[in-house]
């Protein structure tokens, strides 16, 4: 209870706890999906594409990792803007844009569970990811504890199957040349750097995770401790997997055909399946692996789901979205009305049925809110630079007061950000770039902000 009498969220997550929610994220939410088409855009090099990706990603976990330390609540990214900038409506556009790409990401994920679920009953993938998202949204009313076990259970199956495939491919290891640049290739990208940046933009969707700890401060023991430590283990135990998996991935199974399996119209497996059953020489292999591949994006729906819905309660709380989104269900000690909106909203974007279209749309918001954390500790570090600064994780590589990272982190996440915007997307049938439609839906919520303001 707070000082109000009112019902709060439970605070039981531990460290570990909190890293698995991070490993558990980041895992299902792209290298089971996206991989097979990062492949077809770099090549033989695809690894490089994931550790460029790590790199932009690890000077944000280090704004990630200080700012959470000064301000662990919930609405992570909003409570930054709003207490650094003192503007409270920056800080509603910021955590707005936040939630819609966190229901935006579910939605990805949830298609990407359609791909894998395929090969055992060929539904429509709409139908199969809107059954996957209400079967999350059922556990997370049950509480965290619940769903951290749940998630616990799934990011072992996850990894471990991540693990196998290490294993069992590492023999292929050197049957190509992994560090040629690809030439003109099966997407039409130019030779060199070009198609190894183009990559990095797309599979930087597999390291969206490691922010979204931030979102269950609230929740979690010590949490100017703990928290921030979390952000940081589980970008690293993540980027040694991805990088393993991608060289053993392209070494087992030519790109062409990785990125053959991410066609709308391929009935077949997965692109990880296709590695494990080629690799076993046994289809087998395949079929348990596509179990694997599963659990891993079932569990990465559950957990965005969860990190979003808190991210609704957060801002709710603070008078920036409807006040009945703050409302904690006193048996549960769960964000119900918030969970409930939550889910309408992640099914609406499965409609889309594109996992491209989303997955880009999702992007376009990360590098936005990223580009905004990072821009939020420096500005941070310069108001603060004549008196001391109580955060708990100074890993920003300093200059004086100058953070060095999150600066790189910010010029990282505006180029990539540059690079996103005249994507195509399809909307209604008719083909418009990703800027105009994220613009359209970001404006759209700011009535919500002076509606909830009265």
């Amino acid at each position: 209870m707070n000082q109000s009498g009112s019902p709060t969220l439970e605070r039981s997550i531990s460290l570990v706890q909190a890293t698995i929610y991070g490993v558990g994220i980041i895992l299902g939410a792209g290298i089971y999906a996206l991989i097979g088409e990062a492949a077809g855009i770099a090549g033989n090099m695809v690894w490089l594409s994931f550790l460029v990706a790590a790199l932009i990603a690890g000077c944000s976990a280090v704004s990630y990792a200080e700012l959470s330390s000064l301000y662990p609540r919930s609405a992570a990214e909003f409570v930054y803007v709003k207490e650094v900038t003192g503007s409270p409506f920056l800080g509603f556009i910021i955590g707005y844009v936040t939630v819609l790409t966190g229901v935006i990401s579910v939605a990805a994920v949830a298609l990407g569970f359609s791909s894998y679920f395929k090969l055992y009953l060929n539904i429509n993938p709409v139908v199969v990811g809107i059954a996957i998202i209400l079967l999350s949204a059922a556990l997370n009313f049950t509480g965290i504890q619940q769903s951290a076990k749940v998630n616990t259970v799934f990011t072992i199956i996850e990894a471990g199957g991540l693990l196998f495939i290490i294993v069992i491919g590492f023999k292929f290891i050197g049957q190509v040349d992994l560090f040629a640049f690809p030439e003109l290739n099966e997407t039409g990208n130019t030779a060199g750097w070009s198609p190894i940046m183009a990559g990095a933009a797309l599979v930087f969707f597999a390291y969206i995770g490691f922010e979204d700890i931030a979102n269950i401060a609230e929740e979690t023991k010590k949490a100017s401790r703990n928290v921030p430590l979390a952000v940081l283990y589980s970008l690293v135990i993540t980027t040694v997997i991805y990088i393993l998996v991608a060289m053993v991935a392209v070494s087992v199974v030519p790109s062409a055909d990785l990125f053959a399996t991410a066609s709308p119209g391929n009935p077949t497996e997965g692109p990880l399946a296709l590695v494990a059953s080629t690799a076993l020489e046994s289809p087998m292999g395949g079929q348990l692996f596509t179990i694997v591949a599963l659990c891993a994006t079932a569990n990465t729906v559950l957990v965005l789901h969860i990190v979003s819905s808190r991210m609704m309660y957060g801002m709710a709380r603070e008078n920036c979205l409807p006040e009945f989104l703050a409302r904690v269900n006193p048996g549960t000690r769960t964000p119900t009305n918030s969970i409930v909106v939550c889910t309408i909203l992640c099914i609406l974007f499965v409609f889309s049925g594109s996992l491209g279209d989303v997955a880009n749309l999702t992007n376009v918001g990360v590098f936005l809110v990223f580009f905004v954390v990072n821009l939020m500790l420096v500005l941070h570090r310069y108001r603060s630079r004549h008196g001391s600064n109580d955060a708990m994780m100074k890993l920003a590589v300093n200059i004086g007061w100058f953070p060095v990272l999150p600066f790189f982190g910010t010029i990282f996440c505006l180029a990539m950000l540059l690079t996103q915007f005249w994507q195509p997307m399809q909307v209604f049938g008719m083909s418009i770039p990703i800027l105009i439609y994220a613009t359209i839906i970001t404006a759209v919520g700011i009535p919500l902000y002076f509606l909830s303001r009265n």
